[in-house]
């Protein structure tokens, strides 16, 4: 075997380019050995250089070399051939598998139309029968509405009862069902306090009762609060309020209007007018109180409707 030439340097790969250039040999007709690959050393001392050690292949070990490398392309070649010809013979593959698969959805899904047509079928004849039963039902007995415990009625009389107290107005409390409406009565030394001007303080406990059962009530079940009897005489003075008026529009033809009312008083007005084809009565406004007015049939323009309010305001309040 040939002694291999020692090459002395700053690196390794300068080392190569020399040892290439001096022999007049390409690297791949080198057999090179790294002995020492140098080193800067530390600030500039013991510095090392690098060492390499390189002996000139002979003829036949370059040939194998040559020949190993031929054929490791040729292998190369071979699998990249196969690959490409597995890769056509899969997406053959799949475009059949495909076409079966689209081709059997395609059958199932006519089955399946067809037997949901059946079921549809079957269904409509259900829901005609179960329609007829339901029809049968309701006229043979009458809906039956869920209804409050006793547990629950006493526990609305006793808020009840707690929160006038609170208030500095202690008075007597009774809750009873009746109409599927839970009607809630106060009475005491202090009723004109707990209504309050024109019913207003009424009203707000009436609103923040029902918010706090709604939970604890059966659904659409009403709660009516009243305090000594106010309801009633109120509903009375409202029924003569607009009767008056409306005899007054009659005469005159002019747009009258009752101030401030809640749903229930709008209720009592348009129910005691209604039977009344020559004036009509309807609410105008925003939010909880609103306005009603009484005119004749096709006074109902915006200019006549704003003098309505103007001149009937102050009326209204005035005996309210």
């Amino acid at each position: 075997m040939a002694k291999g030439k020692d090459f002395y340097g700053k690196d390794v790969p300068e080392l190569i380019t020399r040892a290439c250039k001096e022999l007049s040999a390409s690297q791949g007709d080198l057999e090179i050995e790294v002995i020492e690959t140098g080193s800067a050393g530390i600030f500039g001392l013991c510095k090392k250089k690098a060492h390499i050690r390189v002996t000139r292949k002979d003829a036949q070990s370059v040939k194998v070399t040559d020949a190993a490398q031929g054929n490791k392309k040729s292998e190369e070649k071979t699998v990249t051939r196969k690959k490409s010809e597995n890769k056509i013979s899969a997406g053959k593959s799949a475009a059949k598998k495909k076409s079966i698969s689209e081709k059997n959805e395609k059958n199932k899904k006519n089955d399946k139309q067809g037997n949901n047509k059946s079921a549809e079928k079957k269904e409509s004849t259900q829901a005609g029968a179960k329609e007829s039963e339901e029809k049968a039902s309701s006229t043979s007995e009458p809906v039956r509405r869920e209804l409050p415990s006793a547990e629950v009625i006493a526990s609305v009389q006793e808020d009840i009862r707690q929160i006038v107290e609170k208030m500095g107005f202690p008075s007597d409390v009774k809750v009873e069902l009746s109409d599927y409406t839970l009607k809630c009565q106060i009475s005491g030394p202090h009723d004109e306090d707990l209504v309050g001007n024109d019913g207003r303080t009424l009203d707000s406990l009436q609103y923040l009762l029902r918010k706090m059962m709604s939970r604890r009530l059966p659904e659409r079940m009403m709660l009516s609060l009243d305090v000594g009897n106010y309801r009633e005489r109120r509903a009375e003075e409202l029924k003569e309020r607009a009767l008056e008026l409306a005899n007054q529009v009659k005469e005159d033809g002019k747009t009258q209007a009752i101030a401030a009312l809640n749903p229930s008083e709008r209720r009592v007005v348009h129910m005691i007018l209604q039977g009344d084809k020559s004036i009509r009565s309807r609410s105008v406004g925003e939010g909880l109180f609103k306005k009603v007015l009484i005119y004749k049939p096709g006074k109902k323009n915006k200019s006549g409707s704003r003098k309505g309010k103007g001149r009937q305001s102050g009326r209204s309040s005035g005996k309210q």
